[in-house]
């Protein structure tokens, strides 16, 4: 896209290595490729079959029971130990401002049911990067994609300059195993109120016991179940005058403040934006659906949108 946005996409992993606008790199990055194979922290990875948290890594299918590799404590995470960030897509097609990618998921794979085709197509436009999925299945199963980019608008080595919006009134808290309460929690009157924008750090250097529990954010902001496009949140460096906006379909936002990152990197040098399903919604009655159908198409997007 001219000067102004430029992306590079590794089809192992479907990751976006890098984003850069006006030539300053927006995100975590690695220049080693090799690094990627395994990528610990999940640096701009694609994530499924199902991005974040399953409790105990347990869940049923009418009535079935499927039971996951529990990779992260007690809880299945992000897919599992090869989940679709560890997978080779194939690059369907290409030209100079987008890609299409494809995988598919066979039946049984990290422990869910049936065979799930997945394209996703990640184009480049105007200060925009879009990013829409699209899904299909050959037997019920689940389905919760996310892209895990690392963003950092001014290339420095901590994410507390930067100011958030973030235009959701509820939040879900968690418990000390990071799956999420029964209900959704107000944000009004405490530091997981972005609603004006405010500085990370000083939301971060707050007392609350959702801070312990996450060991800062690491919780799922909740907007409307209608798949819809909209504004979820604004990152803003007050440094390089650059902002991200995050819109996406999704019914929820991961706020991530990069609390495990390790070396290369230091813990909260990036937050993660990440447009999904709510945590545990396969255990959740009253959680957005989390299954799909064989005739039923998963169709998402999310859009990075630079200013």
């Amino acid at each position: 896209d001219g000067e102004n946005l430029t992306a590079e996409i590794l089809p192992f992993g479907a990751i976006i290595k890098r984003i850069k606008f006006k030539n300053q790199e927006m995100t975590l990055s690695v220049d080693e490729p090799q690094y990627y194979l395994e990528n610990p922290f999940y640096l701009g990875a694609t994530v499924g079959r199902y991005a974040n948290r399953i409790a105990e890594g347990h869940f049923s299918l009418s009535g079935t029971p499927y039971q996951l590799e529990k990779n992260n404590g007690s809880n299945s995470l992000h897919g599992g130990v090869k989940g679709f960030n560890k997978a080779l897509w194939q690059v369907i097609q290409q030209n100079e401002n987008e890609v299409e990618l494809y995988y598919c998921a066979e039946d049984g794979e990290e422990g869910f049911p049936g065979k799930l085709e997945v394209w996703q197509t990640i184009t480049a436009t105007n200060g925009q990067l879009a990013l829409c999925f699209k899904a299909t299945c050959d037997k019920e199963t689940l389905v919760n994609l996310t892209n895990h980019c690392y963003f950092n608008l001014e290339g420095s080595d901590t994410i507390t300059n930067h100011l958030l919006q973030v235009n959701a009134t509820h939040y879900l808290p968690i418990d000390d195993n990071s799956i999420p309460f029964e209900e959704a929690a107000a944000v009004k009157n405490s530091c997981f109120d972005f609603t004006q924008a405010k500085p990370v750090g000083g939301a971060l250097s707050q007392n609350h016991p959702q801070l312990d529990a996450g060991f800062g954010f690491d919780h799922c902001y909740v907007y409307k179940n209608d798949n819809k496009l909209k504004a979820m949140a604004k990152l803003t460096s007050t440094l390089t005058n650059i902002n991200l906006t995050l819109f996406s379909t999704q019914p929820g936002m991961q706020l991530y403040t990069a609390n495990f990152v390790d070396l290369p990197f230091k813990a909260r040098q990036a937050l993660c934006l990440e447009a999904q399903n709510w945590p545990d919604a396969p255990n959740r009655e009253n959680f957005p659906k989390a299954n799909l159908l064989p005739g039923e198409v998963y169709n998402q997007t999310i859009i990075y949108a630079f200013s």
